[in-house]
């Protein structure tokens, strides 16, 4: 009898079998609800995930995911996890609960989530007691790898951005232009093609450049500033006085970049974890003992 966890991001999805003392840890491809139909969904679970684990031994499952803040998506994700295992114990919650159980475990402060998509709330015991309300992508979602790419796209189809990162896109691109630019108008598919440039430029061997960082940094700092603005508004004189501490993929690529800034406003990092799941293991082995 055995435990799943998953940690699911829009590309990404890690999921991590407990079972007794072992631990196997699998990755599929991301599952986010607001991004996919259940057909595609089903398709990680049936087609990826039942080839990776025996799903039959599964006695419980934490299911914490991108787009499962409301119970219309987190309901979607659980009937379609009642298809796969036998058993009636599956939990859906967000990605940022679980990304605030990873880090700060069962003590308190302010958790940010910046991966594809970004998000922050109040951590309290294991449990989040309070989320920041922000808007989706594209109107949101700042210092998001989604908005730091967008930003850069934004750049690329103005003219704007350094010659050194139209060539690493134009080598990646498989569209024409004007094909790009009409899919980069429709906000899904746009905040695909925004993470995807994103991590192109991130892997890229010219990353190193130093015309190339510093552009990097002025479009990292200018979206941690947004992400900044509505986290004053909404957490006030709490956001300096708590602990606080970030979890995501973008959030550990650029991590000196959010230190600096953040440092700049006085709010200190405490930690950065680039994916929560070991530290999903470590809390759910500490609750079922």
């Amino acid at each position: 009898m055995s435990i799943l966890i998953a940690d699911a991001g829009a590309t990404l999805t890690s999921w991590a079998v407990i079972d007794g003392e072992e631990e196997k840890v699998v990755r599929t491809s991301g599952i986010n609800p607001v991004l996919k139909v259940d057909a595609e969904i089903e398709s990680v679970l049936f087609d990826e995930l039942s080839s990776l684990i025996n799903t039959s031994k599964v006695t419980e499952v934490y299911f914490y995911g991108a787009g499962c803040e409301t119970w219309e998506q987190a309901g979607r994700v659980q009937n379609l996890l009642l298809e796969l295992f036998r058993t009636k114990n599956i939990h859906v919650k967000s990605d940022l609960e679980g990304a605030g159980r990873s880090i700060f475990d069962r003590s308190k402060g302010i958790i940010i989530v910046s991966g594809t998509s970004s998000g922050a709330g109040f951590m309290d015991r294991g449990d989040l007691v309070d989320q920041m309300p922000t808007k989706n992508y594209p109107e949101g979602d700042y210092g998001s790898g989604s908005h730091i790419g967008a930003l850069i796209m934004k750049d690329y189809f103005t003219g704007d951005t350094p010659v050194s990162i139209k060539k690493i896109i134009d080598g990646q691109r498989r569209l024409h232009l004007d094909q790009l630019f009409v899919q980069f108008q429709d906000p899904k598919k746009s905040k695909l093609i925004a993470s995807k440039a994103l991590r192109d430029l991130v892997t890229s061997s010219e990353f190193g450049e130093p015309l190339h960082q510093e552009y990097i940094k002025r479009i990292v700092f200018e979206s941690v500033e947004l992400l900044f603005e509505q986290m004053k508004t909404y957490f006030k004189s709490t956001l300096t006085e708590q602990s606080v501490r970030l979890v995501g993929s973008t959030a550990s690529t650029f991590e000196s970049y959010f230190r600096s800034f953040l440092k700049q406003q006085g709010v200190e990092i405490d930690d950065i974890q680039q994916r929560p799941i070991h530290g999903l293991i470590r809390f759910h082995k500490r609750t079922v003992k």
